[in-house]
């Protein structure tokens, strides 16, 4: 009986110390930082910016935003936070969407995604894309962005949702 006893507490003792994080705690501070976030301006607008697809016009915001675990999961949090205004237009929006996670390991930042996005017309698909890999890749520590939507590239989604309109 007592080594049963023994070997429940010791197992107990090792998941604890495995849901903890094997003991590592995360002891960064949160930090303010200067962002960007990237909006669409609709053709014609007298707004500078990187010309995307259906000749729309993508824009930088300068945001201030606490980064608690990364830089990219902050901006992008905040990007899908944003509200479109009559001038600039958030097309990351959609029914129960939200940033699951977002990792940096090696210059390379991998981003997973929940939910859909609300797609109406095929020009929302480079502006989809364009306002995600913008807002994602604008730190120096980035040098490569990977996008998964429910567990599939957002390339693979985007060419579904592409194949609609065709």
């Amino acid at each position: 009986m007592k080594k049963i006893i023994l070997f429940i507490s010791a197992l107990s003792a090792l998941s604890v110390f495995f849901i903890t994080g094997c003991g590592k705690k995360d002891t960064r501070e949160p930090v303010e930082m200067s962002i960007n976030i990237y909006l669409v301006a609709p053709e014609g607008s007298d707004l500078g910016g990187k010309t995307i697809g259906c000749n729309d016009i993508l824009v930088p915001v300068s945001k201030t935003v606490l980064v608690e675990k990364n830089a990219v999961e902050s901006a992008l949090a905040e990007l899908l936070a944003m509200k479109s205004s009559k001038e600039l237009i958030n097309y990351i929006k959609g029914p129960g969407l939200f940033l699951y996670q977002a990792t940096i390991s090696n210059g390379i930042a991998e981003v997973y995604l929940k939910g859909d996005f609300a797609i109406s017309t095929a020009c929302d698909i480079p502006r989809i894309r364009e306002q995600l890999f913008e807002t994602a890749k604008q730190f120096a520590e980035i040098k490569e962005v990977k996008i998964y939507i429910n567990a599939r590239s957002l390339e693979a989604y985007l060419s579904l949702a592409q194949q609609g309109f065709n």
